[in-house]
């Protein structure tokens, strides 16, 4: 037998409707409450006060409306205008929640940004949850609530502002979905049970004539409300697990973005870093395999080796403590040390790359000696690693300042700089693995972004911290480093102050040798000049641009990636003026992507070579371009 009990499933939909309208409209009351409290120094206040008013006027006649409903004696039949109107509720509400998506969005903090975005996929999900009795009910408040909020985020732009509305558009899919779920569930539900009683009427009619198929049918009936109960419990086990696999899937895409963008930089600027010094390595190696080389060429070539070599092992140093820690694999022999004695250590060992970069380390200790517990080694890796993150970021000839001071418990290091400074944006993250202040190309003495990572952690690992201040790029940087105290004196400041080789040759064919590492300047600059050619070299864009007036050269060796002027700008300003506009051009890089040859071409380079080159290569590709021109 079919039973049909379409009203009366419409009723019991309706119906729970309104069963479930006070415990919604409690919700809605508590989290515009919330969000005017967190935007009250955000928004307009009056706007804030005003849409309050409404929606709590808006709550009460809902609330009178389903109280109303509640104690109605109609018929089913007018369940129909009865949804009607409570729909019509649910509209409004949506319109006044848009109107606070739209409204009281902040494009100033991102903080209430996504407060404001919490609050609304909160109200969304109860939203979804409380409307799915009916069918697509839960649109008229989800649409007009969350469309206003997306439309924010598109004029905001950005990439984070994108991610967001695409995030926005991800989590309203999902919803539908359950919602439609929802639906589809409790109206099954519904139809079984209206189903069901028509069943146990005609099983009560049929009770006289065979008692034994009623106690079978009965027994039947039973087994079916058990199945409909497993079901319906399987039903929101299901849908629970789907939300939280959904949330969990999102996270770790986004997690698995960073992490793969992070990596692309991180292997970016490794090749960067690795290729710097090998250039002057091949350079000086094929300078002393030439005949009659004078020894004291000979020994500054092996000085060069040297001090490159030195750099290469300090990254390898770096990437094998970083993992060490990151596995938790250091252990630390700790002493009693005086902070003195760390102090002098760590400045023998970065005032060479100081003096190369002529500037000027200040040091203050007070004269009361002052006593830490632990590893000598790594803390003056510590403060060795803030010195040279000091130099590289400031100009040369800049002063850095390092100073002790000593409070009850705490020796504190402080090392300043007068350099490009640290953004708002990446001050958060700038202790984390891989982060870096500036990985644009002026930024080539970058290094790979783990210094910082170290000093924080062997600093925690001493049981102190690591504090970092900037008032934005180009306004310096300060580091503080805090470690226990154990006792207390000191010494005076120290100043230091260095000097800087340059070299030239000559040629009857003129080339210009542009680069910001002096060992590459000076060895390739001298490997050219054995080979006959005329060299006069340069170490920034500014100067490189002077000299290729003065001088006409026939080509230009030219770096990319170098503070202020990087060599695109300097590649384009030399294509722009007529007296060196025909000059060939040729790029000599650590940056060897096919992007990064692509931007070469575009910015006016005839040629691109990554570093280190095999002087044999660059000796012909100079013969055929003087050679054509």
């Amino acid at each position: 037998m079919e039973f049909n009990h379409k009203q009366e499933i419409q009723a019991a939909q309706v119906k729970l409707l309104f069963e479930q309208l006070p415990s919604a409209l409690f919700a809605t009351v508590i989290n515009a409450a919330i969000l005017i409290a967190v935007l009250w120094r955000e928004a307009s206040q009056p706007s804030l006060v005003g849409w309050l008013l409404v929606i709590l006027l808006h709550a009460l006649a809902r609330y009178v409306h389903g109280r109303a409903y509640l104690r109605r004696t109609s018929s089913s039949s007018e369940s129909l205008r009865w949804a009607r109107q409570y729909l019509s509720g649910v509209a409004t509400n949506g319109l006044l929640w848009g109107f606070a998506s739209f409204f009281f969005f902040t494009p100033h903090s991102y903080v209430h940004q996504v407060f404001l975005a919490f609050v609304l996929m909160g109200m969304v999900s109860g939203g979804i949850s409380t409307l799915s009795a009916l069918p697509g009910a839960y649109l008229l408040f989800v649409v007009p609530a969350l469309i206003p909020y997306g439309v924010q985020l598109l004029r905001a732009g950005g990439e984070l502002h994108l991610a967001m509305a695409s995030m926005l558009v991800v989590y309203l899919t999902v919803m539908t979905t359950i919602g439609h779920r929802l639906y589809a569930t409790g109206r099954e539900s519904l139809r079984l049970r209206f189903e069901n009683l028509g069943l146990l009427q005609d099983l009560t009619q049929a009770k006289k004539r065979q008692e034994v198929v009623n106690r079978e049918l009965a027994a039947e009936v039973v087994e079916k409300h058990t199945a409909q109960a497993a079901l319906q419990k399987a039903y929101a086990e299901l849908e629970t697990r789907v939300e939280e696999r959904t949330t969990e899937l999102a996270k770790s895409e986004e997690a698995l973005r960073n992490a793969d963008r992070r990596k692309d930089e991180f292997l970016a600027m490794l090749g960067h870093e690795l290729r710097n010094p090998l250039a002057p390595i091949r350079n000086v190696l094929h300078i002393m395999q030439e005949p009659d080389v004078p020894d004291f060429k000979v020994n500054w070539a092996r000085e060069v080796i040297d001090r490159q070599v030195t750099r290469l092992t300090r990254i390898v140093d770096d990437l094998l403590d970083v993992s060490r820690i990151v596995y938790g694999k250091i252990n630390l022999r700790e002493a009693p040390l005086e902070i003195a004695t760390v102090i002098h250590q760590a400045v023998q060992g970065s005032l060479p790359f100081i003096e190369d970069r002529h500037q000027i380390l200040s040091v203050r200790i007070p004269k009361e000696t002052l006593w830490v517990k632990g590893d000598l080694v790594r803390l003056e890796q510590v403060i060795s690693n803030l010195l040279n993150n000091a130099a590289k970021y400031s100009e040369v000839g800049e002063q850095i300042r390092l100073e002790v001071e000593a409070s009850e418990n705490w020796v504190t290091i402080r090392v300043q700089d007068n350099g490009i400074g640290i953004s708002s944006e990446v001050m958060p993250y700038i202790f984390d693995l891989f982060a870096q202040a500036n990985p644009s190309l002026a930024g080539t003495q970058s290094g790979l972004g783990i210094g910082l990572t170290l000093v924080k952690r062997l600093v925690e690992m001493h049981g102190g911290r690591v504090e970092a201040h900037s008032q934005g790029r180009g306004h310096g940087s300060e580091f503080l480093v805090h470690l226990p105290r154990r006792e207390a004196l000191a010494q005076t400041p120290i100043l230091v102050q260095q000097d800087n080789p340059a070299i030239g040759s000559k040629s009857p064919i003129r080339v210009l040798v542009v680069d910001d590492n002096q060992d590459a300047v000076e060895t390739l600059a001298l490997l050219l000049s054995l080979e006959g050619y005329t060299v006069v070299t340069a170490c920034n864009g500014v100067t490189a641009l002077a000299e290729a007036v003065g001088f006409q050269p026939q080509v230009v060796l030219l770096d990319i990636g170098m503070p202020g002027m990087d060599g695109y700008e300097v590649a384009r300003e030399l294509r722009a003026r007529e007296q060196t506009s025909s000059m060939t051009i040729i790029a000599l890089t650590g940056y060897g992507q096919p992007e990064d040859r692509a931007h070469a071409q575009a910015a006016g380079f005839t040629d691109h070579l990554t570093k280190p080159v095999n002087p044999d290569v660059l000796y012909s590709l100079l013969k055929v371009y003087v050679a054509q021109h």
